[in-house]
């Protein structure tokens, strides 16, 4: 297991102890946010210049109103050097709140928005396929020309005409081509 993974686990057996799983998440999110938003932030939090006390009185004033678990888990973060990695500590959260619930995370990527009719199709794919409910994101890339490349965890559905056509490239640059007696031509006459 990574050591997002172990945080994650950690907090996510904290809260699910504590009833607050879903209070957890949003107040994850929030610090993600607040991190995200001020740079001038993240920088002091991650500054090996700055002392972790200072660090930590800044915490406390900003999230003090943040449920508890997650105002000492970015505490613990901060004693030992950690903060720079809440980002994939929190997405390792999330993932583990999904998998508590019964949710799967699938990110389809197609070159036009989905219709609500793929949607549905896709989400009930995914049941079928994992027994599991389908938390559909999606991105839309140009690039992918036509088709529909889904991400479920890791592994990957490549159904894109873009890499439809990056086989067929592949395969015409291998495919062997006969060589036929060539017709003769003029012979100088």
């Amino acid at each position: 297991m990574s050591v997002a993974g172990t945080y994650a686990e950690a907090l996510y057996e904290a809260a699910a102890d504590q009833g607050a799983v879903d209070a957890v998440s949003a107040d994850l999110g929030a610090v993600r946010a607040a991190l995200a938003e001020t740079p001038a932030l993240r920088q002091v939090l991650e500054s090996p210049e700055v002392d972790t006390s200072r660090k930590k009185a800044v915490v406390t004033e900003l999230l003090g109103g943040l449920n508890p678990l997650v105002n000492g888990f970015v505490q613990v973060l901060l004693d030992r050097g950690r903060v720079e990695e809440l980002d994939d500590i929190a997405a390792a959260y999330k993932e583990r709140v999904d998998r508590a619930e019964g949710r799967v995370t699938v990110e389809a990527v197609t070159a036009v928005p989905l219709t609500p009719e793929l949607r549905q199709r896709i989400r009930e794919k995914v049941k079928a396929q994992t027994g599991r409910d389908a938390e559909l994101t999606e991105v839309v890339d140009p690039s992918v020309i036509g088709g529909l490349l889904l991400r479920v965890g890791d592994v990957v559905v490549d159904g894109s005409l873009r890499s439809r056509l990056t086989e067929l490239r592949r395969t015409l640059g291998t495919a062997p081509v006969p060589v036929e007696a060539a017709p003769a031509g003029p012979a100088g006459d």
